[in-house]
């Protein structure tokens, strides 16, 4: 091979890799998606970076799968830089991003409206996240039509009205947080029941009006957390809790109206915090939960609670503000009992 000819085939790769590199990787319908969703918005940081002579797998909050070239990740987090600011509604557009697998807002109170009805069109969507935002309306049902949805996190926004009994039907569905909204009514019995046995629930509903009762099918529910705390709930919610559970880990149902006996208790090995203050929670404080190893926060404070304060394990590091304003406990960090 002569050097001219070595020559000339390396000019072609290069040619070839230029070419290639240049070219946009960018599925030609999320390209024309995204730029739909920019213009949606009246004025936004979006205008400075996500450009149409660009690839659009390039611009900034956008994530494509290599092989195709679609648009998989959509991520407005306005807690890292660069930082996007959205002024408006969620547009109808995303709706148009087939491939979208995961769609995050977060930190945008000025992003505002109801849900859009169009994003039942994101069938493969596994996460959809609008967390602290001014998004407001109910928790839509039609969320129940996006069948590979895993993860549900609507916390810190303006939602109000009741949580949809349709939720329940999505079997992958593990992870529900509807935090700190308007949020009314009962919790639905139907959430979680779908769910395969092997897989562990989350849910968060702290900082709601909900009222009632916790659904006794959670007791079947294996939980990493259960956050309930702020709300209007009642009755018994001990079943949460026992000996022959994997979880839950994490245990908050500080401020409402729950009223069981606490000395029946038997707490999960695993357990490793408990706010059950601020109810009307009576009996005595159980010495097996003296034997759990993972235990790093005990708050029983503001109750009915009677009896001697166990000692050994973790109950060393409560203070006496965990044990206040009960009925007659006594023992350390309290009085001595008579």
């Amino acid at each position: 091979m002569t050097r001219a000819t070595i020559l000339l085939l390396l000019l072609l790769l290069l040619t070839l890799f230029f070419s290639s590199s240049s070219s946009s990787r960018c599925h030609d319908g999320d390209k024309k998606a995204l730029l739909a969703f920019k213009d949606s918005f009246f004025s936004s940081s979006l205008d400075a970076t996500w450009l149409e002579s660009t690839d659009c797998c390039s611009w900034h909050e956008v994530l494509c799968d290599k092989a195709t070239g679609r648009v998989n990740f959509l991520q407005f987090n306005n807690n890292f830089p660069p930082a996007v600011l959205l002024n408006g509604s969620i547009p109808a557009a995303v709706g148009d991003l087939s491939a979208l697998e995961v769609l995050v807002f977060r930190s945008h109170p000025a992003l505002v409206g109801p849900i859009p009805p169009q994003l039942t069109k994101l069938r493969k969507l596994y996460d959809l996240t609008i967390v602290g935002t001014g998004v407001s309306g109910p928790v839509p049902s039609f969320l129940s039509k996006l069948s590979s949805l895993q993860q549900l996190d609507l916390g810190r926004n303006s939602l109000s009205g009741a949580i949809p009994p349709s939720l329940g039907s999505l079997a992958g569905l593990t992870d529900i947080r509807l935090n700190d909204n308007q949020l009314t009514g009962t919790i639905p019995a139907s959430l979680f029941s779908k769910m395969s046995k092997q897989y562990l629930a989350y849910l968060d509903l702290s900082g709601n009006k909900l009222t009632g009762q916790i659904p006794s099918s959670f007791g079947s529910v294996e939980f990493v957390y259960i956050y309930l705390s702020d709300n209007r709930l009642t009755g018994d919610a001990s079943f949460l809790l026992g000996k022959s559970k994997n979880g839950p880990y994490r245990v908050n149902l500080t401020r409402n109206g729950f009223e069981f006996d606490l000395s029946k208790v038997e707490f999960p090995d695993r357990l490793g915090r408990l706010d059950i203050s601020h109810n009307k929670i009576y009996g005595s404080i159980p010495d097996q939960i003296t034997q759990l190893r993972d235990l790093l926060w005990l708050d029983v404070s503001y109750n009915k609670l009677c009896g001697k304060i166990p000692s050994g394990g973790s109950f060393p590091l409560f203070y006496d503000k965990y044990y206040a304003h009960n009925k007659c406990l006594c023992g350390e960090p309290l009085q001595p009992c008579k």
